[in-house]
This record gives structure tokens, sequence and C-alpha cells, in this order.
């Protein structure tokens, strides 16, 4: 019999150790992305494949060393897609070989986003015949110390939710028992135009402005404070 007591009471004794008061705290705040990033696509063909890969990779470090000119801070230059392929097309009863065509697409990072227009202008001078989307991000750097100011506005969120409960129900909040974190949630890179354009339209135009926008940048906590 004294077994069965013990038994019968130990889940209400556990549940008893449980006793607190379990609030979530949130953060969704937005942020002003610190990096900027746009591709630039450059296509040629010739009967003459070599004639095809100097043409390309002319204009590619024609436009190097134009944008290495702005002096744009933290710039960072990636080579993202290079093709060499045969062109053949179909004419009357049989395949005509038109010659090689080259594609070429570097991508442009840089902090100052504001001048991502620049780039796009000296683009056009280098006849860079394809302007991807350009896109605004987070750096590494940025999303951590972010990521510390969310977890200190979702854990203030939380300590005030407990202390209104408190007053209201008429108990004290204690210690924190128990502490569950969900990942942090941050948009995806912000578009800055929708779709690819031709750079001829920029020749002797002023460089467009460019916007850096704002991205979403959130996470929550779920924390259980000791009822005394």
């Amino acid at each position: 019999m004294k077994w069965l007591i013990v038994l019968f009471f130990s889940p209400a004794l556990l549940a008893a150790d449980l006793h607190g008061v379990q609030v979530q705290g949130s953060c969704d705040i937005k942020v002003v992305p610190d990096r900027g990033s746009v591709s630039f696509t450059t296509e040629n063909q010739s009967k003459d494949q070599q004639v095809s890969v100097k043409s390309t990779n002319q204009q590619m470090n024609d436009l190097k060393e134009k944008i290495q000119k702005l002096k744009l801070k933290d710039v960072e230059f990636k080579t993202t897609n290079y093709h060499v392929y045969p062109v053949r097309e179909y004419e009357k009863d049989h395949y005509v070989d038109k010659g090689t065509k080259v594609t070429m697409t570097m991508e442009i990072t840089t902090s100052e986003i504001a001048r991502l227009g620049e780039a796009m202008l000296e683009a056009s001078k280098a006849k860079i015949q394809i302007v991807g989307q350009m896109v605004t991000f987070l750096s590494l750097e940025k999303s951590q110390a972010e990521y510390l100011k969310c977890l200190d506005v979702a854990a203030n969120d939380a300590r005030k939710k407990a202390d209104q409960l408190a007053k209201k129900l008429g108990f004290k909040v204690g210690d924190v028992k128990n502490l569950i974190e969900s990942p942090a949630q941050i948009s995806a890179p912000v578009p800055i135009y929708a779709k690819s354009m031709m750079t001829n339209s920029l020749r002797g135009a002023e460089a467009p402005p460019v916007e850096a926008g704002t991205q979403n940048f959130s996470t929550n906590i779920q924390v259980t404070f000791e009822i005394k």
C-alpha cells in the first residue's frame, strides 16, 4: 500500500516542481543592409573561337579596371559564369555552323550601395550588354551585431510580459527556470531591380540612383519564470 501511495503522488510532485509562468519574447525589426551586389554579363560570337574569347575577356578586364578606378569601399569581384559553346542554326534542311559564342558574368559587391549606379554606368562604357539584378544584403558582421541586439529586445519583451501578468494576477516573478530560443530569421536579399536590363540606354546618361531599402530581422525566445 505504501508503494502505491508513492507512485500516486510522484507525478504531482514533479508537476509542482515545474510551476512557473511561460511567456514568449519577440523581436521584429527592420535593418538597413550594408552590402550590395550587381552582375554584368557580356556575350561575343565569332567564326573564330579565339576572337570570341579574346573580345569577352577584354571587355571584362576593361570593366574591372573602370570599376577599380571608382575606388568603391570593400569592393569584391567574382566571376560567376564563363561559357564557351558552338552555335549552330537550322537553315532549310540542314544545320549551319555560325561560330562560337562566349558568355561571361562578373558580380561586383560593395558596401557603398548608393554607388552601384556608377558601376552600371561604367559597364555601359565598356559595352557590357546585360546588367543583372541588383540585390542588397547584410554582411556577416552586421548580421551578428543585429542578432545580439534582437536578443536584448526579445529578452526585455519576455520580462515585461511576465511582470504584467504578475501585476494583474497577483504573484511575484522569480528566476528563469527554462529558456528556448528560436533561430533568428532574416528576410531574403532585397532585389533593387526586378528584371535584367540592357545598358545601351545608360550611355551618355547619369548614374541611376540606388536605395538600400530594408530587410526584416526577427527572433523569438520562450522563457519560463519561477512563480514566487
